[in-house]
């Protein structure tokens, strides 16, 4: 000991001035707990220099005053250097501070005082009126031995122990100058992670013994160490310290560094590779002391429960940290430090990362350095650098069987070590020796590169598997790939995806595919006997292999018999053959997504397929939509996919080749969209979407050019479809690129002007439309359309124009503000330009009605409003033309809607005029004739009503043979001649719903109208339960339940007969959420009815535990006074069910649901009427967790909640008659963690699986 104090002596009377100044900074960072604060001015930021002035740094105390420092390394004349300090640090003019601030000043020096000396200073001190402390380098070679070794190897040199305990800024600078770059730098922004932090933080302060786990490269060690930093700024008593491994015994270390009375937070970064160092720290964890240890770990998850099983002994929180999103990387890569924008680079760093933080951090460097040589090129430089860094000091690249099993690894990347018979049969197709292969999984385990638990080998990461499998079996030739395809192809074909397509994309197709291809020849030579073999292999290589996928699907084209009568069609639904694919065009359109040599063949034989299977056309163009879509990858290349595509189809158009000319079309209009919506599949299960304008470049001119050239050379012989595709192009208006539509219109305009007929009434709206359609885009001149408008504003068209209701048309012509403004403009235009005097002015009107019907299907019309207009002017001027009129046009048919006001208008002006038109509407069995007849009654006044229409009524509600929605409330009129009319018409309209008619009505009959029919019961409860039915899906009728309730007051048996009729059979798809009616707990007189309901549902509907049992349904959304009637049902019910399994299940399933504030209350209400443990075992008290989110546990989950019933079945009273009970859960927590072991087994062994 006295040799160490004297070496340590020695080293601070030779200490530069620089460094004492720091080690006593850090002296008393360690010693001092009074102090808020240090600001070390007198040294330089960063470096090992000092900076002149007064004081060297200062502290700020707890009494919010101040301490000054002052250090010197002066051996001559020391007491006078001392007084002077002091005279400077109390002169405000150069300190600027009062001296009335100063709380003290300490004096740090590397000498000694003599005892008179020291008298002296101090009474110096006393006469300034300032406290003073002196620390000679006596006091700091003791306290440095006794206490802060640490300080003698920091900045004396001096090795009194090993290392493996460091300060965090040493720590910090190690890892940082260990990491060559490669690493995030552990002192760096702290990006992302807010809520992990937060975790760990709250673990901190809640628990002693805080373990991170977590895969390679997420940050765990950033992330622990941000923690610590803001856990110290809220808690300055304890002092930090990182544990490192040195392979040496960390013991000694241990028991000099960490004080008895001290408190500490303790960092051990990899834990589970300091597994010794961990049981001695432990040991001292365990130990009495006074100071207090806390204790934070990072671990790799797959040796999570290595250290797990450690620490069992003590209370513990353990937080995931998971791989980087990519979201995160991104920003990560357009952060200060690297400022990469393009999403092109981002795209590119992000799926080689694979949320590693370092490697996306050495992509960044490599593309900032390259810049599109990395975006065009493969990345094995970027791999190769990585990783020979990484194992730089492991040799792995000169260990011949180290490679080859971990190319092994990687291609099967988990392989069961217990499974000796495939490891056998593996290692023997390779020739590797068994006992070497296990040797290298020890070393390979060692350095980290495998992780070996559960008896399971696996690879370390995704990154790391593309690149050795590609090293192993593709570039060094170290395995045979030859082997690998024969022996296992078969049975691990998804193995095949995971590792080719990776290496494929990472280090390039040429590259991959000349070493594989001729292991893939022989393979597929020797399968070519098994279609199904054969299938399969193509399915899972065709871009390798495209001629012989061309090959094979052309002869199994050339052999299809020639179609008779084909009939080609293009149209399909938005949902066809999204989740089933044709095989023959499932495989040849894979080659429509690149410009390839085989693009052109597989467009050929697609399309000869189809000529002969024109049946597959739709889905053949749908395949066309989804696989040449314009992207920014195709403006890269001139479009040459899309161009060459329809050259193609130009080619054979012009042969007169019908499927070609009827594909083109569909083609057509997707080719001439002025933007595209891109949707891309991401990694993750992520989507990406977006909208890609086309760009005016000169392909993209000449394509168009194209496009319309060909479609007008079909307007001879498909003149509809010409005009229909004409129609469809109408560009959105921020879609559209103004030039772009200028050089389409170049084309568009003057074919039209040439072709189009204005005799024609659909041609000169399609003209006429185009124009409209584009009137307000002020990005091109206008002027353009002039021509058109003169050519094709016909008479017919503008006789159109003036019927039709189009608001957002009419908008600019008729200058209104807001829409009522429109009607009356509207209303006014339509009475003066069709009112007749004659009914020789009918035909013009009911031409105009044709030509709008010619066209309604692409006509945003609201006609009907015109019509209504019309006709009640025309009546209103001369009832007789009126009626004639309207009797014309009824007589037409026309697929037009009741024209209700209509009606309204002429049945409430005389009873003479209703006679009229119920003679017309009588006599008229139109399409939409039953909807005149039901409005006609109920717009007919009360005044007008007779035996005679009643009759009509009832016959016209029994003659209803189609959907309908019927206003009750409009038929009490006819009460006045017959009493119990309403009932009798409900009683035809439930009749005619028997027999299969869907008759909607009003509520009236159970709100309103209630207290007239509530008397016939069988009445009123039939015909509701068949509204809800016909309601059902929409929970439209009786939204509000006031029938529900109305029924029920009135009928207590109501409620029983609506659950017997809805609830008798299990419906999974039920939505009970939508049934609200508490109301049925406003009194506490009903129990037995509802009692008796809830047998009847426990007995018809089996408990699943999922998504709620339907006797949940009587407890939704309760206010207080019904809660409280509802909380003494359940205690009655379960005294009276207290041993009905069924019973007590279901109750306390909604217990959990919806009184979960009550369920403790309740479980121990229910354990003091039964405490039967064979009972207690057949309910599940935790209940069904229902979804859950994020990667989860089931096991942790299900022993948390068993946990909870455990901590409330101990507050029971029964304190004997629980014992079993008690017991029987502990073995259910213990069997749920158990089971979490298993779940962790699973996925470390199938991570894709999770």
């Amino acid at each position: 000991m006295s040799g160490r104090l004297q070496d340590i002596e020695n080293r601070l009377h030779q200490i530069n001035s620089a460094r004492f100044q720091n080690l006593c900074d850090t002296y008393l960072v360690l010693r001092e707990r009074e102090f808020t604060s240090i600001e070390r001015t007198g040294s330089q930021f960063g470096k090992e220099k000092t900076v002149k002035g007064t004081p060297d740094s200062f502290i700020r105390l707890s009494n919010n005053k101040l301490g000054y420092v002052e250090h010197t390394t002066q051996s001559s004349s020391l007491p006078e250097k001392m007084k002077e300090d002091i005279d400077k640090c109390l002169d405000g003019s150069i300190t600027k501070v009062a001296s009335k601030q100063i709380d003290r000043i300490i004096i740090c020096f590397n000498g000694r005082l003599k005892t008179a000396q020291e008298v002296k200073i101090q009474e110096y001190a006393q006469s300034k009126n300032i406290k003073l402390e002196l620390i000679g380098v006596d006091t700091l070679a003791l306290e440095i031995l006794s206490k802060y070794l640490l300080l003698a190897r920091e900045f004396l040199d001096i090795k009194l122990e090993t290392g493996q305990i460091q300060t965090l800024s040493g720590f910090i600078a190690e890892y940082n100058n260990k990491a060559n770059n490669l690493s995030t730098p552990l002192d760096n922004v702290f990006l992302h992670r807010e809520n992990e932090l937060k975790q760990i933080n709250d673990a901190i302060n809640e628990s002693d013994l805080v373990i991170i786990s977590g895969a390679a490269g997420v940050g765990k060690t950033k992330i622990a160490l941000k923690s610590i930093d803001q856990f110290l700024e809220q808690n300055t008593s304890y002092t930090p310290y990182v544990i490192v491994k040195k392979d040496v015994d960390i013991y000694e270390d241990l028991k000099i560094q960490l004080q008895q009375d001290n408190d500490y937070i303790l960092f051990v970064d990899d834990a589970n590779r300091q597994l010794i160092n961990l049981q001695q720290l432990f040991g001292v964890f365990k130990e009495v002391r006074k100071g207090k240890i806390k204790l934070v770990l990072t671990v790799r998850n797959y040796a999570l429960t290595d250290i797990l099983k450690e620490s069992f002994v003590f209370d513990n929180e353990t937080i995931d940290i998971p791989k980087f999103s990519d979201e995160e990387i991104v920003q990560l890569l357009e952060s200060e430090s690297f400022g990469i924008q393009n999403s092109k680079y981002q795209k590119k760093i992000v799926e080689l990362s694979d949320g590693n933080a370092r490697l996306a951090i050495m992509g960044a460097k490599i593309a900032l350095d390259k810049q599109y040589e990395f975006l065009a090129g493969d990345v094995t430089e970027l791999y190769d650098t990585y990783f020979k860094n990484v194992t730089s000091d492991l040799d792995i690249f000169q260990n011949k069987v180290q490679m080859q099993v971990l190319g092994l690894i990687s291609f099967f990347f988990t392989i069961n070590r217990e499974d000796k018979d495939v490891i056998e049969t593996i290692l023997e197709n390779f020739e590797i020796d068994y006992y070497k292969f296990n040797e290298a999984v020890e070393e390979l385990h060692k350095k980290e590169l495998v992780e070996v638990q559960y008896n399971h080998i696996r690879i370390s990461e995704q990154v790391m598997a593309t690149y050795f499998f590609y090293l192993v079996f593709i570039k060094d030739g170290l395995l045979s790939f030859d082997k690998l395809l024969f022996n296992y192809f078969d049975g691990y074909k998804h193995r095949y995806t995971d590792t080719i397509i990776p290496a494929n994309n990472s280090f390039g197709y040429d590259k991959v595919f000349s070493k594989i291809n001729p292991a893939l020849d022989k393979y597929l030579v020797r399968i070519q006997n098994d279609e199904n073999k054969t299938l399969t292999f193509l399915d899972q290589f065709w871009f390798y292999k495209p001629e012989d996928v061309l090959s094979y699907f052309g002869q199994k084209i050339n052999n299809l018999s020639e179609p008779e009568n084909p009939k080609y069609l293009t149209e399909y639904e938005t949902n066809d053959f999204v989740h089933s694919k044709e095989q023959t065009l499932d495989f040849l359109t894979r080659f429509f997504r690149h410009q390839t040599e085989s693009f052109e063949p597989a467009v050929i034989l697609a399309f000869e397929y189809i000529r002969k299977k024109p049946e597959h056309l739709p889905e053949f163009i749908r395949r066309i939509r989804e696989t040449l879509l314009f992207d920014e990858r195709d403006e890269r290349y001139g479009f040459a996919r899309q161009s060459k595509f329809i050259e193609l189809m130009c080619s054979r158009i012009a042969k007169g080749k019908e499927h070609f000319c009827i594909a083109f079309f569909a083609v057509s209009e997707t080719f001439l969209q002025h933007s595209f919506h891109i949707v891309h599949g991401g990694r993750k299960h992520t989507i990406t979407f977006y909208d890609y304008p086309i760009p005016q470049t000169k392909e993209i001119e000449l394509l168009r050019a194209t496009i319309w050239k060909t479609l007008f050379t079909l307007f001879d012989n498909y003149r509809s479809k010409v005009i229909k595709s004409i129609n469809n192009f109408r560009p959105g208006y921020r879609k559209r690129t103004p030039k772009l539509l200028e050089y389409d219109l170049s084309f568009l305009i003057p074919f039209i002007l040439e072709n189009f007929s204005p005799q024609s009434f659909i041609e000169s709206h399609s003209a006429n439309d185009l124009s409209i359609s584009l009137t307000n885009e002020d990005r091109i001149d206008g002027e353009i359309f002039n021509e058109l408008e003169s050519a094709f504003n016909t008479k017919a068209y503008k006789n159109f124009r003036k019927l039709d209701w189009n608001r957002f048309r009419d908008k600019e012509e008729y200058e209104f503000e807001d829409w009522r403004e429109y009607e009356r403009v509207k209303s006014d235009d339509l009475k003066q330009n069709f009112t007749f005097q004659s009914i020789n002015d009918f035909p013009a009107f009911f031409d105009c009605i044709n030509n709008s019907q010619a066209i309604i299907d692409r006509n945003h019309s609201q006609i009907e409003k015109s019509l209504e207009v019309i006709f009640e002017e025309n009546f209103l001027q001369d009832e007789d033309i009126g009626l004639q009129l309207l009797e014309e046009y009824l007589n037409k048919n026309y697929k037009i809607r009741c024209l209700y006001r209509t009606i309204s208008v002429i049945v409430k002006s005389s009873k003479l005029n209703s006679k009229k038109l119920w003679s017309i509407l009588e006599n008229w069995s139109g399409e939409n004739s039953i909807y005149w007849k039901l409005t006609f009654f109920e717009r007919l006044p009360s005044d007008f009503v007779n035996n005679n229409y009643y009759d009509n009524l009832k016959s016209t509600l029994k003659s209803i043979d189609c959907n309908a929605y019927l206003y009750i409330q409009e038929y009490k009129k006819f009460n006045l001649v017959k009493t119990d009319a309403i009932k009798e018409i409900l009683y035809i309209i439930s009749q005619k719903i028997e027999e299969g008619i869907n008759l909607r009505t009003s509520e009236y009959p159970y709100t309103d109208g209630f207290d007239q029919l509530k008397d016939d019961y069988a009445l009123m409860s039939k015909l509701y339960f068949q509204q809800y039915t016909l309601g059902k899906t929409s929970f439209t009728f009786d939204y509000e339940k006031k029938g529900f309730k109305n029924l029920y007051v009135s009928y207590p048996e109501f409620l029983f007969d609506f659950f017997n009729v809805f609830y008798s059979k299990y419906d999974l798809g039920r939505r009970n959420d939508n049934l609200k009616i508490g109301f049925i707990w406003d009194t506490s007189d009903r129990f037995k009815e509802i009692s008796a309901v809830i047998e009847f549902l426990v007995d018809a509907e089996p408990y699943f535990g999922l998504g709620g049992h339907s006797v949940s349904v009587l407890f939704n959304e309760l206010d207080t006074i019904q809660s409280k009637n509802a909380l003494n049902f359940l205690k009655s019910y379960i005294t009276n069910n207290q041993e009905n399994r069924k019973q007590i299940e279901v109750i306390f399933d909604i217990i959990r649901k919806q009184f979960n504030d009550k369920f403790e209350e309740l479980l121990l209400f229910f354990l003091d009427l039964n405490s039967n443990v064979e009972f207690f075992k057949q309910i599940d008290w935790p209940g069904n967790p229902g979804v859950q989110m994020g990667e989860v546990n089931w096991g942790v989950l299900h022993a948390k909640r068993w946990e909870r019933i455990l901590a409330i079945v101990e507050k029971s009273k029964m304190v004997i008659e629980i014992i079993p009970i008690k017991a029987f859960i502990k073995k259910i927590i213990q069997s749920e963690h158990n089971h979490a072991e298993h779940e962790r087994m699973q996925k470390f062994i199938r991570p894709s699986d999770f």
